[in-house]
C-alpha cells in the first residue's frame, strides 16, 4: 500500500495528514472504478442488488442474520430506536466521550440522552456507573466503541438484562474490532455503524447500516427506512423516513469490505511500532488489552495517546514540523451548549474532562509508510528531548 504524501520531488518533506484518503483510492482504484461503471450502466441507484449484495456481506461479517443499509450512522442509530419501541422521554444512557451523531440520533428518536463518565484508561464508558444512572425512565443502554475499542460488552449486557433494557451497540469506530470469536456490533439487540469516509470501512460520502438476529425489527426496519412502505410503492403503511443506502455507496463498499481485515492489520502494524518505539517516553498510550477483555481486538480507528501536562505544546510542535495531529473530543457531550441541559444535577464528569486535556491523536492509516512512521516517532523524541 503506497502513500504520495511522504517525500516530495525536491527532497523535503510534504504535510503528513493525520489521515489521507486519497492512497487508499489509488490502491483500489481498478475495483473501484468497475464497481462504479457497474453501477452507473445498470441504471438502477437506489435500493437494488448492490445494496443487497452488502447487506448480505456485512451482516455475514460481523456475525448477525440481517443488515440495512441506510443513509448515515446517525440515521442508523435513530431508527434502531425507534424500531425498538422507544417513545418521548425514555432515557437511553450513553458515554459523554464521544461524537455528536450519538446524542443527536438519541433526541432525533425521541429519547433522552443520559451522559456516562468513562474510565481513565480506555476513554470507554464505565460500565460499573452505569447502574447508578438507571431510573424508570431508562430503556436503553447505547455504548460507543470510542476508537475501535469495544466496551465491556459482557458486564453490560449482564446488566441491561437484570434490568430488563435494550443494548444498541454505537459501532460506528469499531469494523472490525472484537472480543474473543465475537465482533464489535454483534453483542447488542441491535447495533449501528457508520460509513464516513473516515472510517475503516468508508464510503465516498455518507452511509449507515443496522444490523440485529431480530426478523421483525427487520421487516420494519425495512419500512421505516423506505416511508413507510412495504409492497406497495405508492402507499405508506406506517411513517417512515428517507433513509438509504444508495447503490454507488453499497458497491465501493463491497470492494472495500474485501480489504477491511488486511487494511486494520496494517493499522495495527503501525500502532504496534509507535507503542515500541515510544515506550520510554512520556506519553502515554491507552490500554487496549484491559484485564476484563483479555482477548480484545481493537481496529485503531483512532490512534490516541494521553499527553499528561503537555499536550499543546506537543501539538504545536509537531504542526511545525508538518504532522497533522488532532484532539478528540476537545469539547466533551455534556460541556456543549445543546446536550448541557441533559446533565443531572450535581453529576459530574472528571475522568472524561481529564481525558479530553491530555488526548492527542497521531497520524494513522493503512497506507501511511512505514518511514513516515519513523520520522514521526523521532520527531515526537525530539519534542521531549529539548
Amino acid at each position: 500500500m503506497a502513500n504520495s504524501c511522504s517525500q516530495s520531488t525536491d527532497n523535503t518533506r510534504s504535510y503528513i495528514r493525520r489521515h489521507d484518503l486519497v492512497p487508499q483510492y489509488e490502491y483500489l482504484s481498478a475495483e473501484i472504478n468497475e464497481a462504479l461503471k457497474r453501477v452507473l450502466g445498470s441504471g438502477r441507484y437506489i435500493l437494488a442488488d448492490e445494496l443487497r449484495y452488502f447487506e448480505e456481506d456485512f451482516a455475514k461479517y460481523i456475525g448477525c442474520d440481517y443488515a440495512l443499509g441506510v443513509a448515515s450512522g446517525t440515521d442508523a442509530l435513530a431508527l434502531a430506536l425507534r424500531v425498538a419501541g422507544i417513545q418521548p422521554g425514555d432515557e437511553v444512557i450513553t458515554s459523554t466521550y464521544a461524537p455528536t451523531p450519538t446524542p443527536a440520533a438519541i433526541l432525533m428518536a425521541g429519547g433522552t440522552p443520559v451522559f456516562c463518565d468513562v474510565e481513565k484508561d480506555t476513554c470507554l464508558m464505565e460500565s460499573g456507573r452505569i447502574e447508578e444512572l438507571i431510573t424508570e425512565k431508562t430503556r436503553f443502554i447505547m455504548p460507543v466503541h470510542i476508537f475501535g475499542l469495544p466496551c465491556n460488552m459482557d458486564e453490560i449486557t449482564e446488566l441491561a438484562g437484570r434490568h430488563e433494557l435494550l443494548v444498541i451497540e454505537d459501532a460506528a469506530q469499531a469494523h472490525g474490532s472484537s472480543i474473543g470469536e465475537k465482533k464489535a456490533g454483534s453483542f447488542g439487540t441491535l447495533s449501528c455503524f457508520s460509513f464516513y469516509p473516515t472510517k475503516n470501512l468508508g464510503g465516498y460520502g455518507d452511509g449507515g447500516m443496522i444490523l440485529t438476529s431480530d426478523y421483525s425489527y427487520r421487516e420494519n426496519l425495512l419500512q421505516l427506512r423506505n416511508y413507510g412502505k412495504k409492497d406497495d410503492p405508492f402507499t405508506s403503511y406506517r411513517q417512515g423516513i428517507n433513509s438509504r443506502l444508495d447503490e454507488v455507496q453499497a458497491a465501493v463498499l463491497r470492494v472495500k469490505l474485501k480489504y477491511l481485515d488486511k487494511m486494520n492489520q496494517e493499522r495495527t502494524r503501525r500502532a504496534d511500532i509507535y507503542k515500541k518505539e515510544l515506550e520510554n517516553s512520556p506519553l502515554v498510550f491507552l490500554n487496549t488489552r484491559p484485564g476484563h477483555l483479555e482477548s480484545v481486538y481493537t481496529n485503531h480507528h483512532i490512534f490516541t495517546v494521553l499527553c499528561p501536562g503537555y499536550r499543546d505544546e506537543l501539538r504545536t510542535y509537531l504542526e511545525l514540523q508538518k504532522i497533522q495531529t488532532n484532539i478528540y473530543y476537545p469539547t466533551l457531550l455534556h460541556q456543549m451548549p445543546a446536550y448541557r441541559p441533559f446533565v443531572r444535577e450535581n453529576q459530574s464528569f472528571e475522568t472524561a474532562e481529564m481525558l479530553s486535556k491530555q488526548a492527542l491523536a497521531l497520524p494513522l492509516y493503512p497506507e501511511l509508510e512505514l518511514e513516515v512512521v519513523e520520522y514521526i516517532i523521532e520527531k515526537v523524541l525530539e519534542f521531549f528531548a529539548r
